[in-house]
């Protein structure tokens, strides 16, 4: 959790520098907007990892704090994203798909009176490549590529990442 706190701090530094003296209104718009979906995933990431696993209401709690965490991730999905930030687009589409499938999973596990194992291991798979998604915006937003990453041939606006 901390490199991700650490790539969404530079990240911000990173849009600050770019809108300069906030002459750009949709960059500073983005600017807020990222700080606010970054802020609100950590919260929402924090309070995940403080659930009780053996607390008998764990699985309604994690269920609501799955499905909050994909709130914010079709906002993400619905920002406007400036051109200077070429692919975040995708990614951040690449990113809802993968958190719906995640809290879809999720709740599929616990609807029979057995809990589906497999179920739960692919929702935390679709859960981490979401979040991966996460990070390589950040430190796309940091004028860098990603590790494992590719820029595919084209106007330089594609961006494919490593598939895990």
């Amino acid at each position: 959790m901390r490199s991700f706190i650490s790539l969404f701090l530079m990240s911000i530094i990173s849009i600050s520098l770019l809108t300069g003296c906030g002459k750009d209104e949709k960059l500073t718009a983005f600017e807020e907007n990222m700080t606010t979906f970054y802020k609100n995933i950590r919260i929402i990431g924090n309070e995940m990892d403080a659930l009780d696993p053996y607390d008998e209401d764990a699985v309604i709690q994690m269920n609501y704090k799955l499905e909050s965490m994909k709130q914010q991730f079709e906002i993400l999905a619905a920002m406007e994203i400036p051109s200077q930030f070429p692919g975040i687009d995708g990614l951040a589409d690449d990113a809802l798909e993968y958190m719906e499938e995640a809290v879809r999973l999720h709740s599929l596990a616990y609807e029979e009176a057995e809990v589906i194992d497999s179920y739960i291991q692919a929702s935390s798979e679709n859960y981490e490549s979401a979040m991966k998604r996460i990070e390589y915006i950040a430190t796309l937003l940091q004028g860098e590529i990603p590790e494992g990453a590719k820029i595919t041939e084209g106007d330089g606006t594609e961006f494919e990442p490593y598939s895990e």
